[in-house]
């Protein structure tokens, strides 16, 4: 009985040896791996979010066991990129935190200022509040009463009202928003925009900052400066260029013309004019109507070019009969005759330029004021 219970300890003290070893676990059965740059099925990770940095001479909780502290002294926090200091702040969780008193946002270029601002963190947005929100982006500076910056996607939205200051542009509307990577701004609902040049309302427009680029939407009326009065429903204007193009439903108005088309250029500084489509115009002075499917206007003399199904009518009411054309391509010429022939008066005589030779002599010096009747006596003295 002995030698059964001696040789069974030694067969559970070998057993326990073993299964210690390392080699053991080759035999055991092991859970499925998963490669490092795969995921288990179903499970799906969130992105990080990164934790909003703080700073503050003093801190410590709001009330006695109350989870929201206080943070005042030199203050300043930071999330996504973005700077944001204040006199003072409340943070109620990880991801909220208010803050009181000169409250700065700063994030590359761009500069938020107001009175007091709520962040959550959770979807990376501020709420700027103040009498007046000032924001500020090289030489564009925006005021409006409300704005949401989002410090992720640079993007900041402005409510009940706003006006923009650009250089010598200025831009007015009751929304919108900015776009602080592209430097663009994104104006909606009763839209004003004035400058030297020009003057420009409508429902939407979309300025880039930088090249003074503007695009035109729906319903935009433009007063130049020249007396110039342009419509369109879709179009832009390159200040560079001093160009509008109208792409929808464009219109021209003049002291003298009208020009209708489906789409045009207006190179308002050389007056000049390409029209596409429908083209109508309407010049009151030579009383004429011209129609065609493309062509270009000169404003000065008032020329123009019409190609593709063109033709004209000739309306004068001090004429007996209207005149009719029709053409591959129609040629309109002004011409003025009175300007013509006062050019024509204003030159110099050829006689008095000296293209004549004088008289031989007047060359050997004869007075001039003598008659040349005179001057040819006859040999006989008579």
């Amino acid at each position: 009985m002995r030698k059964l219970l001696s040789i069974a300890i030694v067969v559970l003290a070998v057993g326990g040896v073993f299964a210690a070893s390392p080699g053991a676990a080759l035999f055991r059965p092991q859970p499925p791996q998963t490669p490092p740059d795969e995921e288990p099925a179903g499970e799906k990770s969130e992105p990080e979010k990164k934790l909003i940095d703080l700073k503050a001479d003093l801190m410590g909780p709001v009330a006695p066991g109350d989870s929201a502290i206080f943070l005042v002294g030199d203050f300043a926090a930071q999330h996504n990129g973005a700077v944001i200091t204040a006199d003072s702040a409340v943070r109620y969780s990880a991801d909220r935190i208010e803050f009181f008193g000169h409250v700065l946002i700063n994030q590359n270029t761009t500069y938020v200022y107001g009175d007091r601002a709520e962040y959550d963190g959770s979807i990376n947005e501020a709420r700027v509040y103040s009498d007046i929100v000032k924001v500020v982006d090289g030489d564009a500076t925006l005021y409006t009463y409300n704005f949401v910056f989002n410090t992720k996607d640079n993007v900041g939205t402005f409510t009940g009202g706003g006006v923009m200051y650009n250089r010598d542009n200025l831009m007015e509307a009751l929304r919108g928003y900015y776009f602080s990577n592209t430097k663009e701004l994104v104006c909606a609902d009763s839209v004003q925009m004035r400058n030297d040049e020009y003057r420009m309302k409508g429902d939407s427009v979309i300025y880039d900052l930088d090249t003074d680029h503007a695009f035109f939407f729906a319903r935009t009326n433009i007063w130049n400066r020249d007396g110039d009065y342009i419509y369109t429903d879709r179009g832009s204007y390159s200040k560079a260029d001093s160009l509008y193009s109208l792409t929808l439903n464009g219109y021209i108005l003049t002291a003298k013309q009208e020009v209708w088309s489906d789409s045009l250029d207006y190179w308002r500084g050389e007056e000049h004019a390409v029209l596409r489509r429908n083209i109508q115009i309407d010049d009151s002075e030579r009383k004429t109507l011209a129609f065609g499917d493309y062509g270009e206007y000169w404003k000065e003399p008032g020329n123009a070019l019409l190609t593709l199904r063109p033709s004209l009518v000739n309306y004068d009411p001090q004429q007996p009969d209207s005149l009719f054309a029709r053409a591959d391509t129609i040629w309109l010429y002004t011409i003025f005759p009175q300007r013509d022939a006062s050019a024509a008066a204003a030159r110099p005589d050829s006689l008095a330029a000296g293209a004549v030779p004088r008289d031989s002599l007047a060359a050997a010096g004869m007075p001039q004021d003598v008659p040349a009747s005179a001057a040819r006596a006859d040999s006989t003295g008579r």
